[in-house]
């Protein structure tokens, strides 16, 4: 399946599967192709929420990623 180590439970298809074309330039955003039925499906997880994302919070995160503020808070305590 994945290897985020995210439990399958933590997922829901209906709601966490997005067109595997959807990519975002913020450095936490992670496009992961999975093997579904013999169809591949893909599904974004953040680094920082350490969670799926969600198709709306997908959008949010391809248009709005510089002013994340998970991004932010990941960037300052790597500072």
């Amino acid at each position: 399946m994945s290897t985020s180590g995210l439990k399958p439970r933590e997922v829901y298809l209906p709601i966490h599967v997005i067109q595997c074309n959807m990519k975002s330039n913020c450095p936490y955003y992670v496009l992961e192709r999975l093997e579904r039925e013999s169809e591949e499906v893909c599904m974004a997880r953040c680094r920082v929420l350490e969670r799926y994302l969600t198709r709306s919070f997908v959008k949010k995160c391809i248009e709005y990623w510089e002013t994340c503020p998970y991004k932010q808070l990941a960037d300052a305590q790597q500072s």
